[in-house]
């Protein structure tokens, strides 16, 4: 009997290993994990049920051992495949904390989008949860044919009572004062002055009828930003300063209609906790200015409450007729768009006349979430002559715009250290605060920040933030360190040209090709200009290209008026091995693309080709014998054909080491020697950068003319082979292919022994 109870509780253990996974998420929707109450209390040995998280899940949660009784980790649950009750006559199971008494729970419901747009079949939800020591919220987003709608479920602590750290509710009671109480209770006496003088505390605060929220700026802010004033001149108009002052009974009534303007941009009315605050929400104030406050909601690098870029110090003091958030500064007005402050800003004259031929000017008048970092027109001039080219080209100063707009807000107050995001050009944006607490924007210092505007932030910078995609060719170049190709151009003469050459794509031999070359090439090259013009011609094609536009064998006209093939390789489905080639010199697998066309490096010169392959073999008199031998078999017409075709061509040495008297019977037997011949000869263009290293699953093969099938690879050393035969030189690019040197004469396909298998594939 003891054994069977033993195998019971092994089984029972097991079993609760296996159910102690990861939560389980209501439909096709996940959450995003636990909130941080759910780790402590999983820390403590207690859990709760989730779908995705907390309470609303799919199958219930469970729990270990619990409260230091002994239950062999079956705790007191319910399985959820079983329905059975395994506590063992235990306590009842433990509740989340938001169960508990003393906690108001509400929901919200999004409109659903049923719009007349076309839509798929595809539906699902996700749920993400978030929490804190007194807030649990889940926000469900359902997205149907019939558009998108958003439940938001939300428990917080009921007011009048808040909750220590391991209460089950909210156990805590704490008293609650009027807002003018409350903000004596939190030191903010300067700001009680002022309002008081305003004579908001007596008409508005006190208030027991209507609930308020109030960003509450610090002492520290309200003297800094505020100056007390005993005394000032009626014609001071306080709105222009952007100035809240406390006012005496000397000050007129318009300055003092002023101050209480801008202090009710500090108001709202509703009582809005955080729990009720989302990310770039916009809140309405009492300002008869119809200035507004934008809330942002930041988890990293550090979490953060902004509103209108101001840090929210202490957020959540709850009153009996609303709710004070305490700043650390004062709020100006904000009741302009981004364009609106570009447009009056005397120092942004320049960026004002960019924006004024640009479709980004629209997305500036309008509703939004942008951060717009503006330069001077000082730091235009630092860059009159690169801005001359740019001013005139509308794509490229669209470019440059681009690249100085966010997407979402970014406060400068989350700027910690070295950090970094998207902008609309989708390239990244270093953002970096130094040990000086100076601001950085890609190099640029922020001189003024955190403007707010009705549609985001503006930051006034310092330089010009210029992407590549402003750049013309040979600055892309330059940039790009490609120096080399720099002096090729000056010397042939072609620089102007190239700068103002529209919509091409230049395949730019890396600095250590051009160092390769010849050096009694170069030399030629450097006493013909026109052959040189020719070379670098040879490498320009009149037509911006990205690498999703070449295929295989696509042939692509140059400004020298011969063609370059582009090839694709792919060790698919046995590696991830993936080659572009273009007369068979690798391309760099991401292009530059600049403002006037695209930028490709490669690692070879492209020297044009002097014919096709029959012309090839011709002219080189490594092939007097394959020359002979070609037209003996009367396949020369068949290499003169357009092809493409790649030719593995054997030297003479290769045919003298077949012996005199085979070569001999070669020739007197044409069919054998064609046979013979077209075992070099395959329908495709074979670079030795598109041929891999053989694998355990399956090594390249190609099927050359005369039907046969031989393998191709490349050994440890990463020397090409075909067959039983070297390729001792590669890539004599044609017309109409490529050919190969290989140093014996391929007959029939060799079967390689085990032990050659396993030495090339070591």
């Amino acid at each position: 009997m003891g054994k069977y109870i033993i195998i019971l509780i092994v089984l029972a253990v097991l079993l609760d290993v296996c159910l102690s996974g990861p939560r389980w998420s209501r439909g096709r929707g996940r959450g995003r994990g636990r909130d941080r109450e759910e780790r402590r209390r999983m820390r403590n040995g207690r859990r709760g049920g989730g779908w995705g998280m907390g309470d609303h899940g799919m199958f219930r949660g469970f729990e270990g051992f619990h409260g230091g009784r002994f239950n062999f980790g079956l705790g007191p649950r319910r399985d959820p495949w079983f329905g059975m009750d395994f506590s063992w006559g235990g306590e009842p199971r433990d509740e989340p904390w938001w169960k508990g008494p003393n906690v108001c729970f509400s929901m919200t419901e999004g409109v659903v989008n049923d719009t007349d747009e076309i839509r798929t079949h595809f539906s699902y939800e996700s749920v993400i949860c978030d929490g804190s020591d007194s807030t649990f919220k889940c926000t469900k987003t359902e997205t149907t044919p019939r558009g998108q709608e958003t439940t938001v479920e939300l428990y917080e602590c009921c007011p009048g009572f808040t909750r220590a750290q391991d209460d089950f509710g909210c156990m805590q009671e704490v008293p609650l004062y009027d807002i003018p109480t409350l903000l004596e209770s939190l030191n903010l006496g300067e700001l009680i002055k002022v309002l008081e003088s305003s004579g908001l505390t007596s008409e508005i605060l006190s208030s027991n009828t209507n609930n308020f929220t109030i960003f509450a700026p610090t002492d520290e802010a309200v003297k800094l930003f505020l100056p007390l004033v005993s005394e000032m001149e009626p014609s001071i108009n306080l709105t222009d300063l952007g100035y809240v002052v406390m006012v005496s009974e000397r000050i007129k009534d318009s300055v003092v209609d002023n101050t209480r303007n801008l202090l009710l941009g500090h108001v709202a009315v509703g009582s809005l906790t955080s729990s009720h605050i989302s990310d770039n929400q916009i809140i309405e104030t009492a300002s008869p200015l119809k200035s507004t406050i934008r809330m942002n909601v930041y988890q990293r690098p550090v979490e953060l409450l902004t509103a209108n870029c101001k840090k929210v110090t202490k957020a959540d003091n709850l009153a009996s007729n609303g709710v004070v958030h305490v700043l650390d500064d004062v709020l100006k007005p904000v009741s302009e768009t981004l364009l609106d402050l570009v447009q009056k800003n005397p120092e942004l004259s320049t960026l004002k006349t960019a924006l004024g031929s640009s479709a980004l000017a629209a997305s500036l008048r309008e509703d939004g979430q942008f951060t717009l970092f503006a330069p001077t027109d000082t730091a235009f001039k630092n860059h009159k002559d690169l801005l001359l080219k740019i001013m005139t080209n509308p794509d490229c100063m669209e470019n440059v715009l681009k690249n100085h707009l966010l997407p979402n807000v970014i406060c400068s107050a989350i700027i910690q250290g070295e950090t970094r995001t998207s902008n609309v050009l989708k390239k990244r944006t270093n953002l970096s605060r130094d040990a000086d607490d100076k601001l950085y924007v890609d190099g640029a210092q922020i001189v003024t920040s955190d403007i707010m505007a009705t549609n985001g932030v503006l930051y006034i910078i310092d330089d010009v933030l210029i992407p590549e995609e402003a750049l013309n060719m040979l600055q892309l170049a330059e940039k790009k360190d490609l120096v080399e190709f720099g002096k090729l151009v000056d010397l042939a003469g072609l620089k102007k040209e190239l700068r103002h050459t529209e919509n091409v794509t230049i395949f730019v031999p890396s600095n250590e090709a051009i160092k390769a070359l010849p050096a009694s090439v170069v030399a030629n090259l450097g006493k013909d200009q026109q052959a040189l013009q020719e070379l670098l011609q040879y490498h320009i094609v009149p037509d911006v290209l990205s690498c999703s536009k070449f295929y295989n064998n696509l042939q692509l006209d140059t400004l020298q008026g011969t063609q370059l093939r582009i090839n694709e390789y792919s060790s698919f489905p046995f590696g991830r091995h993936w080659t572009q080639t273009v007369q068979c010199a690798n391309i760099d697998s991401s292009s530059i693309k600049g403002c006037n066309g695209a930028v490709y490096v490669i690692d070879k010169v492209l020297l044009p080709p002097s014919g096709n392959v029959l012309d090839v073999l011709a002219q080189n008199k490594k092939f007097s014998t394959l020359t002979e031998l070609v037209k003996i078999a009367g396949i020369a017409d068949v290499l003169q054909e357009d092809g493409p075709y790649t030719m593995f061509a054997p030297t003479d040495e290769a045919f003298k080491a077949l012996g005199s008297d085979a070569v001999e019977e070669l020739k007197q037997n044409p069919e054998t020697l064609k046979s013979v011949l077209l075992n070099h000869v395959t329908r495709d263009t074979i670079c030795c950068a598109g041929v891999i290293r053989a694998n355990w699953f399956d090594s390249q093969k190609v099927r050359t003319l005369s039907g046969e099938v031989f393998r191709i690879g490349k050994t440890r050393g990463g020397e090409t082979y075909i067959d039983n035969s070297d390729v001792i030189q590669c890539d004599l690019t044609a017309t109409n292919g490529v050919v190969h040197v290989i140093d014996d004469v391929i007959t029939t396909p060799r079967r390689r022994r085990p032990w050659e298998w396993i030495w090339e594939f070591k």
